[in-house]
């Protein structure tokens, strides 16, 4: 598959932008990824923090990251078949060794694993293949949109609950201190053993919600039903983006500047909004467990297509071309660096580790995101120089087509 380079500084921004939010999973309590007040959040720093990275990222790197694997699909697709090879076969089988890579990276390291995610979104997308751009697109919003529908409705059936029905979604999305100590030691004290345990549901060890009830279920379901449709639902319009060539800088400068323009002028507002909002209830769960991330989702569509803009302008500027470069060879080796930066974060993060999980805070986060991104963007430069593949893809290759591929560059 010959690589287009704009994608791959694309899939590298994603990448690396999807650690901003991803350590926050890694380094505190669940509970405290989406809602503030849940685990530190009293000083300016973690505020400012917070604030930035859900304007800027929350749900943005994961998007931009979802519609360009629905472009790579398209990509192999219409490789294959421009030279007459099978495509369903490989695709179909291609993607159940990322379900089973994402199955292995979810249970033997970290639970938030989205690889899964993609690999049954990625079955059903191949069916969208052959359809019009603006059908793919029109399809891809009612996808998209389906779970800020459902919040809304659950939000305007808060009023009719019962007290104990509300008191159990109160405790859900704020977990008592017990819950969230007991989380604390599993990941910063326990054995790795204990972790997998509890991962794998065989562990009872009471998580940083209410007991299980309909209520929670329903709150549970929301955010599965929310990662599979905006996943599958960029997907298609990252299908329809690499069509139309959007994402392989075919388009006209213009049209990059009012990407940009609308998609930034437009999105940032709406999310400033709806983290205004959560501010002023100070995440309140009446407001924020179902309606305080919609008007993110909302903003997302808008925000992504301004980067999406703004990166293809700077891959025609000649400026910041190193920068470009090592940021494109992330992209390249982007399965392998998604789960290095699993195994650096854990390692930081949990006990067999340094057994930070819990003792820092989001500020200081960021600290630690930016020497990964150093580490990162370096030694995916001295890889691929070496070798053809990231160490993963080239597992992944292999397995694919049932033999072994040669890795290192004959120079």
């Amino acid at each position: 598959m010959n690589r287009i380079v704009a994608i791959d500084t694309l899939r590298g921004v994603a990448l690396l932008g999807i650690l901003l939010m991803n350590i926050r999973s890694f380094a505190m309590p669940a509970s405290a990824y989406a809602n503030l007040k849940a685990y530190f959040g009293e000083t300016l720093p973690d505020q400012i923090a917070f604030s930035l990275t859900h304007i800027l990222v929350d749900q943005k790197a994961m998007a931009l990251f979802s519609l360009l694997f629905g472009a790579s699909v398209m990509l192999l697709i219409r490789g294959r078949a421009e030279k007459g090879l099978p495509t369903a076969w490989h695709h179909h089988w291609r993607n159940t060794l990322l379900l089973i890579i994402g199955l292995l990276h979810g249970l033997y390291l970290w639970e938030g694993d989205n690889l899964f995610v993609y690999a049954v979104c990625a079955y059903p997308l191949y069916a969208c293949r052959n359809w019009q751009p603006r059908f793919q697109c029109a399809v891809s919003l009612l996808i998209f949109l389906v779970p800020s529908a459902a919040n809304m409705a659950l939000h305007a059936s808060i009023a009719s609950m019962s007290t104990s029905d509300r008191a159990q979604l109160a405790a859900y999305w704020h977990p008592s201190k017990h819950d969230i100590k007991a989380e604390i030691a599993l990941y910063g004290s326990r054995p790795y053993t204990d972790q997998v345990d509890y991962r794998a549901g065989d562990l009872d060890l009471s998580k940083p919600k209410a007991p299980d009830g309909p209520l929670v279920e329903t709150a549970d379901g929301m955010y599965l039903l929310d990662a599979f449709c905006r996943a599958m639902g960029m997907m298609l319009i990252g299908m329809a983006l690499y069509t139309g060539g959007v994402l392989t800088g075919k388009r006209s400068a213009r049209f990059y500047r009012r990407l940009v323009y609308v998609g930034c002028g437009v999105g940032f507002p709406i999310a400033l909004a709806g983290l205004w909002q959560l501010y002023r209830t100070a995440w309140h769960w009446e407001y924020a467990l179902f309606l305080g991330g919609v008007p993110n989702s909302l903003a997302t569509l808008l925000i992504v297509s301004g980067y999406i803009g703004a990166v293809m302008l700077w891959c025609r500027s000649p400026r910041g071309q190193a920068l470009k470069e090592r940021l494109a060879l992330v992209g390249r080796t982007a399965l392998s660096n998604y789960l290095a930066q699993s195994v650096m974060c854990t390692v930081v993060f949990y006990s067999y580790g340094l057994g930070l999980f819990g003792d820092v805070n989001r500020a200081t986060q960021l600290v630690i995101v930016v020497l990964i991104w150093i580490v990162q963007l370096q030694l995916s430069a001295w890889w691929l120089t070496r070798y053809r593949f990231g160490p993963v893809e080239w597992l992944w290759r292999s397995l694919t087509y049932f033999t072994f591929q040669p890795l290192r560059r004959s120079s």
